[in-house]
């Protein structure tokens, strides 16, 4: 029999105590997982480092045995992602050497509360408000997307672990609001795997107070935790490495849209026409601290296909025209087209794995795109709503993709937005281009300076080209793309309905 490597996971990481720790757990559970993961350490030499120091690296293999006579066959049954190398951390080094105001600049402009600190300082000590209240404060280690281990903070710097509950098999409401904060800091300083310090204010506000790209893995049983989500990752993108087993792509939506009455200058409740549920239903928002229904959403069927999900999505408008019998009320989609109401359009996603790297190409090869089609009112959305990077995993399998605006605003963007996601869906690992990584196109994202997105439209329009499926999708994204680089924009006051024609199919 011979052995072929058909997936690894590379971890970068800073060499120490921790690094050694998280060694031996990952060879530990290898050895009970029998031949299919193999783990080594190794160093190697950065040219250009911002440190100009070694890289040292954890890299565990997913391993797979063959009888000699079908070897062949079986590699033929491999997808494109056969003899992946995935490479987490891959800014390590980057972010070493930025300095903290850079760091906390990164974060503020992301939307986060933070008040960073140097490493050893003041994290490890307790917070007193002036009217001498206690400040709670947490640590939460981070992997993929995904918190491994989260902790308070005594008095000195201890843990107290028994956040963890793991025999319950659930979270609580503060566990996962942590969890969210820690992942978006370390995805907004571009960090696969870290730990996060966080104070948890009286009113619930949370403030990153630091940051490190090497989790603490000494004490207690955090080490194994971060090896265990490692392991699981790896086997995860190695099952969905083999086309022969792969699940049946999916995407769907959840797009939300307004109900405005001009003649009162007053965004009427989509709860007095529609119920909560079904294809086309309510969904909530708090407005001056209550909880209301005011949204109209829409919850079309999945499509393995952009026409098969907008035929499924025109059935859901007819739905919510048939059930909403005041014609007189306008239908405002886009960001935000009446203060105070933020609108999303969220993707869904089944049947490919949520990754790092494909979250940062849906920001890179459609959130940017839309940001420069969006009307200047829609802006204000940002960065509360519709950061980089936002994503809600979903209880029936797969994820949601939850950066875009409504995309509902017209037919011609939301064929363009269903396309391009498809297209990303397919062929994530051949979008390379990062230019949010800048910092100048980072800033302009959320400053909404859709000039300088412009820029780099043309360069991320040449990628989505070259793929082998463009031709598929072109009628629907060419028209998008087309409509951003001359400079179009969208108007968030104009009713959905015309552009939909949906008075000729009622």
């Amino acid at each position: 029999m011979e052995q072929v490597c058909h997936t690894g996971l590379r971890i970068q990481v800073e060499p120490g105590a921790s690094a050694g720790k998280l060694l031996e757990a990952l060879k530990a559970l290898a050895r009970s997982g029998g031949h299919r993961i193999e783990c080594s350490k190794a160093v190697g030499y950065i040219a250009e480092s911002a440190l100009s120091a070694s890289q040292e690296w954890i890299e565990i293999r997913y391993m797979m045995a063959y009888e000699r006579g079908e070897e062949r066959e079986s590699k033929q049954g491999l997808g494109q992602f056969s003899q992946r190398l995935y490479i987490m951390n891959e800014k390590l080094q980057e972010f070493l050497g930025s300095s903290i105001p850079k760091r906390q600049n990164r974060l503020t402009i992301s939307g986060l509360n933070a008040s960073l600190t140097a490493a050893g300082n003041a994290p490890h000590q307790p917070h007193l408000l002036r009217n001498r209240s206690f400040m709670r404060r947490y640590i939460v280690q981070v992997f993929h997307l995904q918190a491994t281990f989260i902790a308070a903070l005594n008095t000195g710097g201890t843990c107290r672990p028994e956040l963890r509950k793991e025999e319950e098999g659930s979270r609580s409401l503060l566990e996962h609001r942590l969890e969210k904060v820690a992942v978006r800091a370390l995805y907004a300083l571009n960090l696969q795997m870290g730990e996060v310090t966080i104070r948890a204010g009286e009113e619930g506000k949370f403030t990153v107070e630091h940051v490190s790209a090497m989790p603490d893995f000494r004490g207690e049983a955090k080490a194994e935790l971060a090896a265990e989500a490692m392991i699981n990752l790896l086997t995860e993108l190695h099952q969905t490495s083999d086309t022969a087993n792969e699940p049946r792509m999916l995407l769907g939506m959840d797009p939300e849209f307004l109900l405005f009455n001009r003649a009162t200058g007053k965004v009427i409740p989509a709860s007095r026409y529609l119920e909560i549920g079904g294809e086309a239903g309510c969904d909530s928002l708090r407005y001056r601290g209550e909880r209301r229904f005011p949204l109209v959403e829409l919850r079309p069927e999945p499509g393995g296909e952009p026409r098969e999900v907008l035929i499924h999505l025109l059935r859901a408008f007819r739905l919510a025209y048939q059930a909403i019998d005041d014609k007189a009320l306008q239908w405002q989609a886009g960001g935000m087209p009446q203060p105070g109401f933020p609108l999303g359009g969220h993707i869904h996603f089944s049947g490919i794995p949520l990754t790092f790297e494909l979250l940062q190409v849906l920001d890179n090869y459609l959130a940017l795109p839309i940001a420069v089609l969006e009307d200047r009112r829609g802006l204000k959305r940002r960065p509360r709503y519709g950061y980089l990077g936002d994503f809600r995993l979903q209880k029936h399998g797969g994820f949601e993709y939850r950066t875009l605006p409504s995309f509902l605003i017209s037919p011609l963007v939301t064929k363009g937005v269903v396309a391009i996601a498809a297209l990303i869906a397919g062929h994530s690992g051949q979008l390379r281009r990062r230019p949010l990584q800048n910092e100048r196109i980072y800033t302009a994202f959320y400053h909404g300076d859709q000039m300088q997105l412009r820029e780099v439209l043309a360069e991320l329009y040449v990628d989505l080209a070259s793929l082998a499926a463009y031709s598929k999708y072109e009628s629907y994204i060419a028209p998008l793309m087309e409509a951003a680089w001359t400079g179009r924009t969208w108007d968030e006051t104009k009713d959905i309905r015309r552009l939909w024609k949906l008075e000729k199919h009622s």
